[in-house]
């Protein structure tokens, strides 16, 4: 960073001051993609002064900084230690901190809510389950003492001094600089401080966050056509198993964006993992093709996996013109209904190694699944067989109401199924499935990414709507405009949420242990920063036909 950019910074930085806090805080957050960032702070009693500490500190560091970010406390509240973990008690999610916390007295002590919680000095207690209960946050003596070693280069033996020591919790205005280029920083709530995304650069942004991401994804996937699983990405911890649903799905949205970028290596490489999937993941069982998930000693073949690998192929079809999976899909769509769907049209789920049931029904997902890889293998291959598998499965979801689930999978289904036959009941299906539970989609605070998708599809299916004949006969004139403008409002809505709440940008990457490793991926906050191959296969997939339905691009 130049001392030029430095002066703009100063700049911006004096629109932010605030007179009423008794001294100025900088902090300096500052590394390379290789590793943690180093953190540190300047006190003055004026702006100036703080900031002519800060200003000598950096232009004595060698020149080798790939990232650099600056915050300045522009609001601060004076607390105890016993009110301190009152507050982060009654936190409702895993790292969703929005405070960083300074300590004056015998020691001092500053961290950011970014190195709070990529250094998991805030822990869930040992009988919290996500999404089901609090997770009474407490402060972790191990990690607090490591990373103040690592920040102060000191030994904090003792954390008695915590409880004689000015406590503040405080927040930041904040810029981001990289190759002389500055970003400021907006405070999104529940943690999430990022790039300022608004009206006037969000294409750009989406156009970027789906580029980058999928080129996330790709470096996941190794030359032998194998998926690194994902990350727990404070300590650079590996998720160790390995699921073929996963694997598949993954390799489907790397297919999407390779299409729509028109990355010819990213599709040869999707490619590899395709055969990686069918040389390792396949069992032929008495002429049956079957996928397997196995974990130890555990074999499971689930109609899921039976699905996405139809899918991935039949992307792989469509973008290449390559035939040569035509016959993989065939027999997987009839060991679907041979071994996954009943006489009376009910799915089986899973299957344990000898063929027998082991869930009659363990998530919604496989459903759609099902339905719409195989509806995907029927617009290629032209088999009757196929589309009548399709038609007894959409049948027996309207007339048992699985609208009720909301279920991303069973919304791409449905567009996919109007392509082919157009019913009342089909597109009353789909509203239901967006509509009744729209209101929560709209609120929820996670990034969840399988709403966009859901949202995308049902876009896509109102539109459908918008030219049927019959649309009269499913929705009143006022119902579906309503109904029209709610599902894009969401959708426009879910996008711009997803990207400022789930992307890793290298302005938080930064803060963790191997910040070059999981730039641009896509995170779950809440599972300690989970980065699954599967969470970036649906913020892609989400993102990738979001795109191309509001700004253009390969249409499906």
């Amino acid at each position: 960073m130049i001392a030029g950019t430095l002066n703009q910074l100063l700049e911006l930085f004096e629109a932010h001051q605030n007179s009423e806090l008794q001294a100025t805080t900088f902090i300096l957050s500052y590394g390379n993609r290789s590793e943690r960032c180093y953190v540190k702070e300047f006190y003055g009693k004026t702006f100036k002064q703080s900031w002519e500490k800060l200003f000598l500190f950096y232009r004595a560091l060698p020149e080798t900084n790939e990232y650099v970010r600056i915050d300045l406390i522009i609001e601060e509240s004076k607390t105890t230690l016993e009110q301190l973990i009152e507050k982060i008690g009654k936190i409702k999610r895993n790292n969703y901190i929005t405070f960083g916390f300074r300590v004056e007295g015998f020691k001092k002590r500053c961290f950011l809510k970014e190195e709070i919680t990529s250094n998991a000095l805030f822990v869930p207690d040992e009988n919290h389950k996500i999404g089901q209960n609090l997770p009474n946050l407490r402060i972790d003596i191990s990690n607090y003492k490591s990373y103040v070693k690592r920040k102060y280069r000191v030994d904090d033996y003792s954390l008695n001094y915590l409880k004689k020591s000015s406590i503040y919790t405080f927040t930041t205005q904040a810029y981001f600089i990289e190759e002389n280029k500055i970003f400021e920083l907006k405070d999104y709530g529940f943690g999430n401080h990022f790039r300022v995304v608004e009206e006037e650069n969000f294409q750009e942004i989406l156009d970027d966050v789906i580029r980058r991401g999928a080129a996330y994804l790709l470096e996941q996937l190794k030359e032998d056509g194998k998926f690194i699983y994902g990350y727990f990405p404070c300590y650079d911890k590996n998720i160790r198993n390995y699921n073929a649903i996963r694997h598949f799905s993954s390799l489907y949205a790397l297919f999407e964006a390779g299409e729509l970028l028109n990355n010819q290596e990213m599709i040869k490489k999707a490619y590899q993992g395709l055969i990686w999937g069918f040389d390792y993941l396949l069992d032929v069982i008495d002429g049956d093709s079957l996928i397997k998930d196995q974990i130890g000693s555990t074999v499971e073949y689930k109609l899921g996996a039976q699905a996405t690998a139809i899918l991935a192929s039949a992307k792989y079809t469509q973008i290449t013109g390559d035939t040569q999976f035509f016959n993989m899909m065939r027999t997987l769509a009839h060991t679907i209904e041979k071994r996954f769907i009943t006489e009376n049209d009910d799915t089986i789920h899973v299957l344990d190694k000898l063929l027998e049931v082991k869930d009659r029904f363990r998530i919604i997902y496989y459903d759609g699944e099902a339905l719409f890889s195989m509806l995907r293998a029927y617009e290629l291959m032209n088999e009757e067989e196929i589309f009548n598998i399709c038609q007894r499965m959409m049948t027996h979801f309207v007339d048992n109401n699985y609208e009720k689930y909301h279920d991303h999978w069973l919304s791409y289904a449905v567009n996919e199924f109007l392509k082919h036959e157009q019913k009342n009941e089909y597109y009353t299906f789909g509203l239901k499935n967006a509509l009744s539970r729209i209101d929560f989609m709209e609120n929820r605070d996670t990034a969840y990414p399988t709403m966009l998708e859901l949202l995308v599809a049902a876009a896509k299916m109102v539109l459908k709507l918008d030219n049927y004949d019959k649309q009269r006969e499913v929705v009143s004139a006022e119902e579906f405009t309503a109904g029209k403008k709610r599902i894009f409002e969401v959708m426009d809505y879910r996008a711009y949420h997803e990207i400022v709440t789930g992307t890793m940008f290298p302005e938080f990457a930064m803060f963790f242990q191997s910040p070059e490793k999981i730039q641009y991926g896509f995170f779950a906050r809440h599972d300690r920063f989970r980065m699954r191959i599967d969470d970036a296969e649906h913020f892609l997939s989400g993102l990738i036909n979001y795109r191309v339905l509001r700004f253009g691009g390969v249409e499906e």
